[in-house]
Formats: C-alpha cells, sequence, structure tokens
C-alpha cells in the first residue's frame, strides 16, 4: 500500500460501486463498499451507506465527464491500444 494513501483495488469482485443522485438532480456520487467477494459489475438492490463507504462525489456533470474520459483512457492504456503512451506508475501499492 501506498504511505498515507487509500488504495481502492478493483479486479476481484469485492468492492461494490454503486451511483446515487439527489432528488433535485444536483448533485451526485459514487460510492465504494468493501463487502467480500462478489461477481465484477453486480448490482444489489440493498445498498445501505456505512462510515467505511469511499464517496466520489460531483457536483457537475462536467467533473463526471473527466473523470470518465479518464477511465476510458486508462482502459486504452492497459489494453495497449495507445502505442507507446504507457506512463510508468509512479509507486507501488
Amino acid at each position: 500500500m501506498i504511505e498515507g494513501k487509500a488504495v481502492a483495488r478493483f479486479g476481484t469482485g469485492d468492492i461494490l460501486i454503486t451511483p446515487l443522485v439527489r432528488e433535485d438532480l444536483s448533485s451526485g456520487c459514487v460510492s465504494l463498499q468493501n463487502k467480500g467477494t462478489h461477481t465484477i459489475g453486480e448490482y444489489t438492490q440493498d445498498f445501505k451507506p456505512e462510515e467505511t463507504d469511499t464517496v466520489l462525489h460531483f457536483d457537475n456533470v462536467e467533473s463526471l465527464g473527466v473523470l470518465i474520459e479518464r477511465l476510458q483512457h486508462l482502459e486504452k492504456m492497459m489494453k495497449g491500444e495507445l502505442g507507446d503512451c504507457l506512463p510508468p506508475i509512479p509507486y507501488e501499492y
């Protein structure tokens, strides 16, 4: 783990990712919960917020769009689709 940093490690299905939005649609968030092994991408119908949740909060759609774009870029990097623009990971985790 990175000293002084929290790490959410994806790839085994143990992190449930739940999107939430305010009733007035003014903001939204994605909650990450460590819930043990599930199927990757599984939705649950019984979401209950917990103190240990990691929350990505968005006050506007533009900032959400930037995160989506960066995740799509990372996906292409991990698939080797971007040629030589594969920077090294700057830390061990």
